[in-house]
């Protein structure tokens, strides 16, 4: 989850684009950069954020853990390809930054999903831990 978590905008779009208020509430501007976001230009709320972005689909540890490894597996590998493409668009092969992903691709295409959900259920219940 750590790694995807580093890198989730080349594999998961969030916020959904549909799930997005059409206009900008009435006294509030549009925060550039992220997308759902507004922040409050009039009146006594002048200057608090008001935050349309549906939380419960965010690219967090509490709702990545909620997916099991296959997915996640799949969600990091894409996401993997795609940083690699970026990087090689805009600096080229041979960098320390294309090595390490390539060490990340290749522990992730080597992971056996039903061993890692297995093992997490074990310890989860070894440390008597309850993901949210």
């Amino acid at each position: 989850i750590q790694s995807l978590l580093a890198r989730w905008w080349y594999a998961y779009e969030w916020p959904d684009p549909k799930a997005l208020p059409e206009s900008t509430p009435k006294g509030y501007d549009a925060l550039d950069g992220f997308p759902g976001v507004f922040i409050c230009t009039q009146g006594s709320d002048v200057g608090k954020f008001l935050d349309k972005r549906d939380h419960t689909k965010s690219p967090s540890f509490k709702n990545f853990s909620k997916k099991n490894s296959a997915e996640l597996k799949e969600m990091l590998l894409s996401a993997i390809e795609k940083q690699m493409k970026v990087l090689l668009e805009h600096e080229g092969g041979g960098t320390d930054t294309e090595k390490g992903l390539k060490v990340l691709e290749k522990w992730a295409t080597k992971l056996n999903c039903a061993k890692a959900d297995k093992d997490a259920v074990k310890v989860l219940k070894a440390k008597k831990l309850v993901l949210p």
